[in-house]
């Protein structure tokens, strides 16, 4: 068992235990459940056994040792800088510093786990993501030096791998934490949510952008050597003297905003329009207005997961609310008028932010629901988490909502678009015109040099009862 490992040379606690502070017992208890559960193997209390399963983990030295680490956090315009006239020797250093980094973020988030309420910790949903999280972690801190481009590609693939496994973390992390909305304190499972979301933000950034630099410096290198795209590697674990490349990965330094806009536009509507059974053009037009050719240093998946979401809760609310409208126009064929009013959207920019307005006549939003809109667990909304169970795997992107209908509701789009615009210094408000609409504002920083939002502080996780 992986656990058993870190710690062969822990002195034995179990007389002490009754001593512990309330978290240290709470993580004590929950990390012995997780790892009896991981394992088909009876406990041992012989010579050759040493200690039991909950000595074992609560003396878990390697994870000590990388939550006492710092993550070292990069901004987008670092990002940039050093993809370009990328070198081999930058190429290997990027893999080492990915290397290194991934395990120590990991560590961090698996201590929060150890320190959830026992109720939660052994919630399975849960334990998967825990899992995950272990395996993730022990392979890559495991992983040898990178010291060649074949090195390299073998670090690649096994980020890939685990890339493709972490795709199921959105939605069990969601089942997870809708089951424990009634047993923890909200305001903690929401900050354990954000926490867990921010550093998967950063972990992936981390990845995919050395994943995309490492082929993007690969093919660059095949077509330099002369190299036909079905020929091995094996002529190319050396670059030739000089030669670089001038990609920068999955940043965009001059991402057009209403460019972006349009795109997510378009995307939204389609999806309305096939779920409604509607022809083209008959979902809520998208008014782009303002600084139209206002341009920013972001990654666009991100940015375009924000504003589709933004879109995407307009758009269902307009329509809902001017149903009646849709039926009048079907029964009239010969109208050719807008059936819904337009969404605007409006960009300023300034020397350092961006700043866009989604404005839309939905009626606004119920004061019932107002307080709660950026949690991802108050009963209100924690009950649209269950419909999770449909959806075996989620990256937060917007390509792949066209593999699950806009009707299905999560509550969870608009609290995780905040996720990833704080995670680069940025913010999304919202403010409610009862009656009227909505005005949804995203501020992102323009010039790349917020670093990552993120903190290896630990939450320490109440359960919403105690015994006595």
């Amino acid at each position: 068992m992986l656990l058993a490992e870190y710690t062969q040379n822990a002195a034995p606690r179990c007389a002490h235990i009754h001593v512990l502070s309330g978290q240290a017992r709470t993580k004590a208890t929950l990390a012995v459940a997780w790892a009896a559960a991981s394992t088909q193997q009876p406990r041992t209390t012989g010579h050759s056994g040493g200690r039991n399963l909950q000595q074992k983990f609560y003396e878990n030295r390697i994870l000590d040792r990388y939550t006492a680490q710092e993550p070292k956090k990069v901004s987008l315009r670092q990002l940039v800088l050093f993809g370009r006239q990328l070198t081999q020797d930058k190429l290997i250093a990027s893999a080492n510093y990915v290397r290194t980094e991934l395990p120590v973020r990991l560590a961090h988030r698996i201590s929060d786990f150890q320190f959830l309420p026992y109720i939660a910790g052994t919630n399975p949903h849960l334990k998967t993501v825990y899992d995950l999280y272990w395996r993730a972690f022990d392979e890559f801190r495991k992983f040898p030096v990178v010291k060649t481009l074949d090195d390299n590609r073998r670090l690649c693939d096994s980020m890939r791998k685990n890339l493709l496994e972490h795709s199921q973390v959105i939605p069990q992390l969601g089942m997870g934490v809708s089951e424990c909305a009634d047993l923890v304190a909200q305001d903690d499972i929401d900050r354990f949510m954000h926490q867990m979301l921010v550093s998967r933000i950063s972990r992936r950034t981390l990845a995919e952008q050395h994943i995309t630099l490492s082929d993007q410096f690969d093919e660059d290198l095949r077509v330099h050597l002369g190299l036909r795209p079905d020929e091995g590697y094996s002529q190319m674990n050396v670059a030739p003297r000089g030669f670089s490349t001038q990609h920068i990965g999955i940043v965009r330094a001059d991402c057009n905003v209403a460019r972006l806009v349009h795109d997510c536009a378009l995307h939204a509507a389609g999806l309305y329009e096939d779920a409604y059974h509607l022809p083209p053009g008959s979902a809520p037009q998208v008014i782009v207005e303002g600084s139209t050719d206002a341009t920013f240093m972001c990654i666009p998946a991100h940015f375009s997961y924000i504003i589709h979401e933004l879109l995407k809760n307009s758009m269902s609310h307009v329509m809902q609310r001017f149903s009646a409208s849709l039926d009048d126009h079907v029964a009239d064929a010969k109208k050719c008028e807008p059936v819904f009013p337009p969404i605007r959207v409006t960009i300023c920019s300034s020397h350092s932010d961006i700043v866009v307005r989604v404005s839309d006549q939905s009626g606004g939003i119920s004061p019932n629901i107002l307080p709660y809109i950026w949690s991802f667990t108050h009963p209100l909304k924690a009950r649209n988490l269950h419909n999770f169970h449909s959806v075996p795997r989620m990256e937060a992107r917007m390509d792949e909502a066209d593999v699950v209908s806009p009707l299905t509701a999560f509550g969870f789009g608009l609290p995780m678009s905040r996720v990833y615009a704080k995670y680069w210094g940025g913010n999304v408000t919202v403010h409610s015109l009862p009656g009227y609409g909505v005005d949804a504002y995203v501020q992102m920083p323009r010039l790349g040099n917020a670093v990552e939002n993120i903190s290896n502080r630990r939450y320490h996780v109440d359960a919403t009862t105690t015994a006595e």
